[in-house]
């Protein structure tokens, strides 16, 4: 099971379709075909490299939605390899499904969409020649060339908040229904406030999911249900092949990350197996260490892996409350024994940073004590 696309609910396409094409360099896939004029304002296909976000205002699709939550990542869409036995399973676990299978008018393959957990639909696409499509736009080129000079090339993982006491139930709805299985398991605490999360991973797919679950009540996680009136996504993981590049890239656009304080990057130096970086030339190291504290990035490494970084950065949230935003991550793969090897997992203490780094910004909304 793989990411697809993300679908973007919102009151309206222009605004957030501009956003996206001049600040984060993204291409338009032009308008949707639509029996009626009007209707194109409704839908809006940009690539953000090579990821597709779908960015909706199409009432019947988003009215339910938008009546109980600001605009937001409404669905995820999942790759599957078999869309009838996917949903015949959604249906035996008691899931719901919100759109039968049907044909891609296109001829690409077929899709369903099924009711995700709280109000994230998840939308499930069959591909016969294994591309990536999205249900009702037709076939484009933008796809094949994307954002000039844009590293982004896929869906790394996808974050859901559920309010206290639904951690374990949406593990379960997630594992029943999709089969996912749970991976590492997180308890970040700071002396402020705290959270609890279980990553779940698909066997068959790189698709990831952490859910995450408010351990105090001024949590960020409690912060983000609060104004998204309810559970949802806090954020989506974009990957880069070349995370200083791309951040370099969306800095000039105008996007805002979250900052991260100087302190952070002289204690980096002092942690086991930061020299540990390869036969790379040391001219080029010291360039790209100042270059990753400079564009506030967070750096991680498995202590058996020192030499492949897990590097990440998170933007500033997208509307003026902290609810959904995007985080750019890259895996670095290094070669060891003469295989190739990526850096795995989420980068714990990166995400013990990040909190902390929200924390910083709740305080200067005031909304943490």
């Amino acid at each position: 099971m793989e990411f697809n696309h993300l679908s973007f609910y919102v009151d309206e396409v222009a605004p957030w379709r501009d956003w996206f094409v001049h600040a984060w360099g993204g291409v338009w896939a032009g308008p949707a075909p639509s029996p009626a004029p009007e209707q194109l304002a409704y839908r809006a296909l940009v690539y953000l490299g090579q990821v597709p976000l779908l960015i909706v205002a199409e009432p019947a699709t988003v009215a339910p939605y938008l009546q109980r939550h600001p605009s937001g990542i409404g669905d995820i869409a999942l790759r599957v390899a078999d869309l009838e036995t996917t949903l015949h399973r959604v249906v035996a676990a008691g899931g719901q499904v919100v759109q039968p299978m049907q044909p891609d008018a296109w001829g690409r393959g077929r899709w369903g969409q099924i009711q995700g957990w709280g109000s994230l639909s998840h939308t499930l696409i069959e591909s016969w020649q294994g591309e990536r499509w999205v249900p009702g736009i037709a076939p484009s080129p933008v796809k094949q060339s994307a954002i000039p000079n844009s590293l982004v090339t896929a869906i790394d993982h996808a974050v859901v908040n559920v309010p206290t006491g639904e951690l374990s139930q949406a593990v379960d709805w997630y594992a029943s229904q999709l089969g996912f299985q749970p991976r590492q398991r997180f308890t970040i605490d700071t002396s402020r406030s705290g959270l609890r999360s279980q990553v779940l991973a698909h066997p068959k797919g790189s698709a990831q999911l952490p859910i995450n679950e408010p351990a105090t009540d001024n949590s960020q996680v409690q912060e983000f249900l609060d104004y998204n009136r309810g559970g949802g996504i806090q954020h989506v993981a974009l990957h880069t092949e070349d995370i200083v590049h791309t951040v370099e890239q969306l800095r000039r656009g105008g996007v805002s990350f979250l900052p991260v304080p100087q302190s952070y990057y002289e204690a980096l130096g002092q942690r086991p197996g930061y020299q540990a970086q390869g036969d790379l030339p040391s001219e080029w190291l010291s360039q790209r260490e100042a270059a990753v504290a400079r564009l506030q990035i967070l750096v991680d490494w498995d202590p058996h892996l020192p030499q492949a970084r897990l590097l990440q950065t998170f933007t500033q949230p997208f509307l003026s409350i902290p609810t959904v935003f995007f985080e750019l991550i890259q895996r670095q793969v290094v070669r060891v024994n003469g295989d190739l090897a990526q850096a795995q997992g989420f980068g714990e203490r990166n995400f013990q940073a990040l909190f902390e780094a929200i924390e910083r910004e709740q305080m200067k909304r005031g909304s943490l004590a």
